[in-house]
């Protein structure tokens, strides 16, 4: 069966890292095979209000993101907005452990005072196992500056 794909693009609003390396947070062994870390990714998708665009996008890259940094488990995240649907953000955090990635961070109280006045919606939550490459072994390009 055949099933249509749908191309969405977006723009990387920011990568947030803790300040500790994720192999120290981790505890999780290498790919050795793959040479791929595994992390818990919990992706989040909110809708702004007409007009709050710029608002949701600097709460989110500033107090969401120093309120994350403060969890159990936190190892970083990528946040993306929509270039289709202006509106739309998707903030992908990263997990030590699946149960980290379980704590449902965008309900909780705290979370809901900061982003509540500047969204429609949450739209979707999903939970994934995120295997990311392992860059410290591998020679990066001249030209790439170092996101975290």
């Amino acid at each position: 069966m055949r099933h249509p794909m749908e191309i969405e693009a977006a723009r990387l609003e920011a990568v947030v890292c803790n300040s500790e390396p994720w192999e120290a947070r981790t505890g999780l062994a290498p790919n050795e095979a793959l040479e791929f870390r595994t992390l818990n990714a919990r992706c989040v998708e909110f809708i702004a209000q007409p007009g709050k665009i710029r608002e949701l996008r600097d709460c989110v890259q500033g107090r969401l993101m120093e309120y994350l940094k403060k969890q159990r488990g936190f190892a970083g995240a990528v946040i993306l907005s929509s270039l289709k649907e202006p509106r739309l953000i998707l903030v992908m955090s990263l997990w030590k452990g699946e149960k980290d990635a379980g704590n449902r961070w965008e309900t909780s109280a705290a979370v809901l005072r900061l982003i509540a006045p500047m969204i429609d919606v949450c739209t979707r939550v999903h939970t994934y196992e995120a295997a990311l490459p392992n860059l410290a072994d591998s020679r990066a390009p001249a030209i790439a500056a170092p996101i975290c």
